[in-house]
């Protein structure tokens, strides 16, 4: 039994040609050849759309906790700063605002390691059918949702965290830390 050298298709005995992409049978091959195997998270990302939505959904998930976050802390500087800025208190509401920037991340980084270790997911994810999970397969330990969300305190922190994940993976669903905590994301 041989296959084309071409597409990998089984050939006829005595063929010339390939009958399935018409190829001219030259050399054949006792096995079909293998599909190459991924080298890194990148080659998959690249060649499979489906990891391709999964890092878009991603993406729009951290948008809509950090909204989330936002909003909280928002109506928190309004409620402590309102009051102080009618009475004439213009720096002590910047000093508010600009602590509420500063606290920002970490109350990022808490509000998602609480959430993935309760639930297994953030708000965010949850609207887009994602879930943490642990190493077993369950919801993420405290310390290993805070390990795996500590590059979000800042922004480029996270890009270099899965750009790092996705080149030291063959798989595409782990940021380094992820894959540092055993740690996956995965669509349900």
């Amino acid at each position: 039994m041989a296959f084309c050298a071409k597409c990998g298709k089984e050939i006829p005995e005595g063929a010339t040609f390939c009958p399935a992409c018409g190829a001219s049978v030259g050399p054949t091959s006792a096995a079909p050849p293998a599909p190459e195997a991924p080298v890194s998270g990148f080659d998959t990302l690249i060649k499979d759309q489906k990891a391709q939505e999964h890092w878009i959904w991603r993406l729009v998930a951290v948008g809509v906790d950090y909204v989330v976050v936002w909003v909280v802390l928002g109506i928190i500087a309004l409620a402590v700063g309102l009051p102080s800025f009618f009475l004439g208190g213009g720096a002590f509401v910047a000093a508010v605002l600009s602590t509420i920037a500063i606290l920002n991340g970490i109350v990022f980084v808490l509000y998602n390691a609480v959430a993935e270790t309760t639930w297994g997911e953030s708000l965010g994810k949850h609207l887009f059918h994602f879930k943490v999970q642990g190493k077993n397969g369950s919801k993420p330990t405290f310390g290993e949702a805070f390990v795996r969300n500590i590059s979000k305190i800042y922004w480029l922190l996270l890009l270099l965290d899965v750009v790092i994940g996705l080149a030291v993976t063959k798989g595409y669903q782990q940021k380094y830390s992820d894959h540092l905590m055993g740690t996956t994301v995965v669509r349900q």
